[in-house]
């Protein structure tokens, strides 16, 4: 292919070395262990250990922090009829400045558009 070779078949870039931590699959948590004095009335589940994924208890951690974030938004307040006005002329204000420029660009008159033309602003 080329005289020095394809970088990415080579391993990246020279110098670098791959890091070689990769997390556990399987995170394993020891259950407590009970005091001699006190015994469960069940020992089934003695001897297993409880296990999850370490993908699973990062999605557990993302849920957790976005059902908090729904949870304390502030209350909605009504909206501001002079904001709204202000937003909608500079929306309109933007529209035109664009259409001005497209124009230009294209060395067109606005007399010449077809939407200028028939009143409609889209065909």
């Amino acid at each position: 292919m080329f005289a020095g070779g394809y970088a990415g078949a080579s391993g990246g870039i020279p110098g670098r070395h791959k890091s070689s931590y990769c997390p556990p699959e399987n995170l394993q948590i020891p259950k407590p262990a009970v005091p001699s004095g006190l015994r469960k009335s069940s020992s089934s589940n003695s001897g297993k250990m409880l296990a999850m994924t370490y993908s699973d208890s990062i999605r557990s951690g993302i849920n957790r922090y976005h059902s908090d974030q729904g949870l304390n938004q502030p209350p909605a307040k009504p909206p501001d009829p002079v904001e709204l006005q202000r937003v909608r002329e500079q929306r309109v204000a933007a529209q035109i400045k664009n259409m001005e420029d497209f124009l230009k660009m294209n060395g067109l008159a606005l007399e010449e558009c077809v939407s200028y033309q028939t009143g409609m602003k889209y065909r």
